[in-house]
């Protein structure tokens, strides 16, 4: 009954597989009307180039793929699900069809065109060149790649259209983005930070010497290119130096001369400069940004809601039809 059952399995495998591979006019399936053919399936799902991968790595697995009762189902099993996703791609594109937003072969030949100069160009290679690599990796011809680009572009202008319509009239009010500013004020904080001049030394009695010549008037940074090394660090925002000496210099009045402090590197004066207290962006600053987020988080939720809904409603009234080796499954 098993060796009946395999037999039987593995007639329907070749008849499917054959079918597919030799008459591109093969319909694996009906959606609503229009035709899925063997050729797309093939382009899709590529299991000749999946076998020779397999092949490659182990023949005892390609064996079990190829000649098991086991391997062959989970060959069909997977053309299937790959027939599948092919049906969604159809009835997104149907859908935006539905709405009003459809896309057209010759919009979609101009698109794929326009990539795939842009793509030999960014690579400084010809069409031809293309061609050759394509066919050297085994992914068919440049004729064969435009027919799969081609699928796929028209399913993402489908979406992006459709999306577009059904978001178009998304707004965010003032009192909105006035709402989300005062919820998130710690978002547009502006840390307080200090304007550093440092000197730094290896040996502490050049960094006395510094002190002691800093003390006396001279000018800070010009000790700094005299006795040891350093200069102008710029605006230190807070919780960016270590623990230790950060809340020294933080507690520190401006024009402050601190040290010296050991480091790894040896000894450190800081001088501050500047100081500037912990503040907040106003809301005027970041109302454009603001704004710009919550529509575009409103119309990620309206087009999540409305493709959830409208997509599975739209597929459970379909009338699909699946083909596997002339038989509707």
């Amino acid at each position: 009954m098993k060796k009946a059952f395999f037999i039987t399995l593995l007639l329907a495998t070749v008849t499917f597989f054959s079918q597919a591979t030799t008459t591109s006019s093969t319909v694996v399936a009906i959606v609503n009307g229009e035709s899925i053919t063997a050729d797309l399936l093939e382009l899709e799902a590529d299991v000749d180039g999946i076998l020779k991968s397999v092949a490659q790595i182990d023949m005892r697995f390609f064996d079990v793929l190829t000649e098991t009762e086991e391997g062959l189902k989970l060959l069909l099993k997977y053309k299937l699900e790959v027939l599948n996703s092919l049906i969604d791609d159809l009835i997104v594109q149907q859908l935006a069809e539905r709405e009003g937003v459809g896309v057209t072969d010759e919009e979609v030949n101009t698109e794929v065109e326009r990539r795939l100069k842009e793509t030999v160009e960014s690579m400084g290679i010809t069409l031809e060149d293309l061609d050759k690599f394509l066919r050297s990796a085994g992914y068919g011809d440049l004729e064969t790649f435009k027919k799969r680009l081609s699928w796929h572009m028209k399913t993402q202008l489908s979406l992006q259209r459709l999306q577009e319509k059904i978001t178009e009239n998304a707004t965010v009010t003032l009192e909105e983005a006035q709402n989300y500013y005062d919820q998130n004020k710690e978002t547009y904080r502006i840390p307080a930070a200090v304007h550093l001049y440092r000197i730094t030394a290896k040996e502490k009695d050049k960094i006395d010497e510094a002190l002691s010549r800093i003390r006396k008037g001279e000018d800070f940074l010009e000790v700094a290119t005299k006795v040891a090394t350093g200069g102008d660090l710029g605006w230190i925002e807070e919780g960016k130096l270590e623990k230790d000496i950060e809340s020294v210099i933080f507690d520190a009045p401006e024009g402050a001369i601190l040290g010296p402090f050991e480091s790894k590197g040896g000894f450190v004066l800081y001088k501050i400069v500047e100081k500037r207290a912990t503040s907040y962006k106003s809301f005027d600053e970041v109302k454009e940004e603001i704004v710009n987020k919550l529509l575009s988080d409103k119309r990620s939720q309206l087009w999540k809601d409305w493709f959830n809904k409208v997509f599975e409603d739209f597929k459970k009234n379909s009338q699909i039809e699946i083909k596997l080796g002339g038989n509707v499954q």
